[in-house]
């Protein structure tokens, strides 16, 4: 009787351990299949424009387009870099400009940056907007609109006047190549 009480507690131990491993394979492919569920079963990237920017076009003496030569922008507070001709003439196809597209800052209700080429000395342009989140997709996120609550402050060096044509700052993707309509022009 106790050979075979024995050999039946060796069994049972055999029998649970034969469970115990089909059991943790049978979770491993569970986990398996799933995270390929879920990797391939995603969008890969988003469809929809979703950044944000202000379209500034530049505009000569006769009211015609005018191609800014070597233009430089950058952040006054933050010294960023938000346009050189060294590095956007690669995505854009040349170092003269006559439209420029500069990101909302989706912290802060205003922007400085500084306008300098070549040939015209440093212009100084504050623009102060409201701020707004819309939401786009889930894949997408949200985006933060804008709208131009006044007429910007410069500085007088060249620029002769600016002119809000659209106040409201919609979507612009820069990835696409889709652009909205503008939203300032800078006479010169």
């Amino acid at each position: 009787m106790y050979f075979c009480r024995k050999n039946l507690v060796l069994l049972q131990m055999v029998y649970s351990r034969f469970i115990v491993i089909w059991m943790f394979k049978l979770l491993m492919w569970a986990v398996i299949i799933s995270l390929a569920w879920m990797t391939f079963s995603c969008e890969e990237f988003c469809e929809e424009p979703n950044r944000t920017a202000v379209v500034i076009n530049f505009f000569g003496a006769d009211d015609a387009p005018v191609k800014i030569k070597d233009v430089r922008i950058r952040g006054v507070e933050n010294d960023s870099v938000l346009y050189d001709p060294n590095t956007t003439s690669l995505l854009f196809g040349g170092k003269d400009f006559s439209q420029v597209l500069l990101p909302v800052n989706p912290t802060a209700n205003s922007m400085s940056f500084t306008i300098r080429n070549d040939t015209f000395p440093v212009d100084t342009i504050i623009l102060r907007y409201s701020r707004h989140i819309g939401f786009i997709s889930s894949q997408c996120g949200c985006v933060t609109f804008a709208e131009i609550q006044e007429e910007p402050e410069r500085t007088q060096n060249t620029i002769r006047y600016i002119e809000v044509t659209n106040p409201s700052v919609t979507t612009v993707s820069y990835r696409q190549g889709i652009i909205n309509a503008e939203n300032i022009r800078i006479y010169y």
